[in-house]
C-alpha cells in the first residue's frame, strides 16, 4: 500500500470487520420496582394519582344509591351489633366500608366482644362463637366490596347504574370473600412478627402486612366486576397489575393503610364506650366510610385504565445468548 501500513487480515468466516455490539440482558424485575422505579413520560399506562382520586371520587359521587347507602348500612350494622352485646368503640364502625386487611384487623377485635362464649363454656364452646362472628363480619364486608366494585364499574364503563349491578356482585363475592381470607392470613403472620421483634414488630408485621394486602390485591374486586374468570386467576392478574412499573401503587396503599389506621385509633366522636353514638360521632364515621368508598372506586378506575396492558402470563426469560 502507498501509506506503508500492511493491510489487516479478516478472521476466517468473517463477513465485516465490526463486531456486533452484545446485547444487554433485560434485568429481571424486583418486588419494589413499582415504588423504585422513575416515572418518566409514558414510562407507565397507569395514570397519575391525582387524576385517578378525582376520577374515582367523581364516580362515586354520581352513584346517587351507594350514597345512601352508606349511612342506611351503617345503622343496621349497629343495631346488630348492639343486640349481639356489642357496646364499642363506636369508631370501630368506621372501617365498615374499608379495603381488607384493614377490615379484618377491626372484625377481630368487634368479634371478640360482640360474640362470647358461655361463663363456664371450654374448648370448641368458647372459642366457637367468636369464629362465627369473625365469619360473618368477613362475609359482611365481602358483599358491601363486591356492590361497591360492580357498581362502579358499570358507572365508568356506561355512565349509569341499574339492577345488573346488584345480581353480578353475586358472582364478584366469591372474590372478595377469598380476598378477606387472604387478609386475615397476612394479619395472623403479622401478628406472629410483631410478637418476635416487639415494637419495631407492630411496624413491619401488622402495619406491613395490610400494605401487601391493599397493594396486591386490591383490584381484585374491579377485576372480577369487569371480567369473566376465576377466582385463582383474578387474584394473580390483581398481582400482575399492582406490580407495574412506575404505577405508584405502593405508595397508594401506603397512603390508605396510614390513614385508615388513624381514623380507628384516632380520638374521633364515639370514640369512647357506648351503646348511644351522638350526631357527631355519627357525622364523624359515615364521613370515614365515605372515604373508604371513594378509595374503592379509584382502585376501579386505575385498573380499568390499564387492564389492556395487563399480561395474561408472565414475561418469558430471554435465553442467554450462546
Amino acid at each position: 500500500m502507498s501509506n506503508g501500513k500492511k493491510k489487516r487480515k479478516r478472521p476466517s468466516g468473517s463477513t465485516s470487520t465490526y463486531r456486533a455490539p452484545a446485547q444487554a440482558e433485560r434485568p429481571r424485575r424486583g418486588l419494589l420496582d413499582s415504588i423504585l422505579a422513575p416515572r418518566t413520560p409514558g414510562a407507565s399506562p397507569m395514570p397519575k394519582l391525582r387524576t385517578t382520586i378525582a376520577k374515582g371520587t367523581l364516580t362515586a359521587l354520581g352513584i346517587p344509591g351507594l350514597l345512601i347507602a352508606i349511612p342506611v348500612v351503617l345503622l343496621l350494622v349497629w343495631v346488630l351489633l348492639t343486640l349481639v352485646g356489642f357496646q364499642g368503640p363506636f369508631t370501630a364502625l368506621g372501617v365498615t366500608f374499608a379495603i381488607p386487611p384493614v377490615t379484618t384487623f377491626a372484625d377481630a377485635q368487634v368479634a371478640g366482644r360482640a360474640f362470647r362464649a358461655a361463663v363456664d363454656a371450654k374448648g370448641l364452646a368458647s372459642t366457637l362463637p367468636g369464629f362465627v362472628g369473625l365469619a360473618g363480619l368477613l362475609l359482611l364486608h365481602a358483599a358491601l366490596s363486591a356492590v361497591i366494585a360492580t357498581l362502579c364499574v358499570e358507572q365508568l364503563r356506561t355512565g349509569g347504574t341499574s339492577s345488573w349491578a346488584l345480581r353480578r356482585a353475586l358472582r364478584v363475592i366469591r372474590t372478595t370473600a377469598a380476598v378477606g381470607l387472604l387478609g386475615l392470613g397476612l394479619l395472623v403472620a403479622g401478628n406472629l412478627v410483631a410478637a418476635l421483634f416487639g415494637s419495631i414488630g407492630v411496624i413491619l408485621g401488622l402495619v406491613g402486612s395490610m400494605v401487601v394486602g391493599v397493594y396486591l390485591f386490591g383490584f381484585a374486586p374491579a377485576i372480577a366486576a369487569d371480567e369473566d374468570r376465576r377466582v385463582s386467576d383474578i387474584l394473580i392478574r390483581s398481582v400482575r397489575a399492582s406490580r407495574m412499573p412506575g404505577s405508584a401503587n405502593l405508595w397508594f396503599a401506603i397512603g390508605y393503610v396510614l390513614l385508615a389506621l388513624i381514623s380507628v385509633v384516632a380520638p374521633l366522636p364515639g370514640s369512647e364506650i357506648g351503646v348511644t353514638p351522638s350526631i357527631s360521632a355519627w357525622a364523624a364515621c359515615i364521613l370515614v366510610n365515605l372515604f373508604g368508598v371513594l378509595v374503592q372506586a379509584t382502585l376501579v378506575y386505575r385498573y380499568l385504565v390499564v387492564a389492556p396492558e395487563v399480561p395474561e402470563q408472565p414475561p418469558q426469560r430471554e435465553r442467554a445468548a450462546r
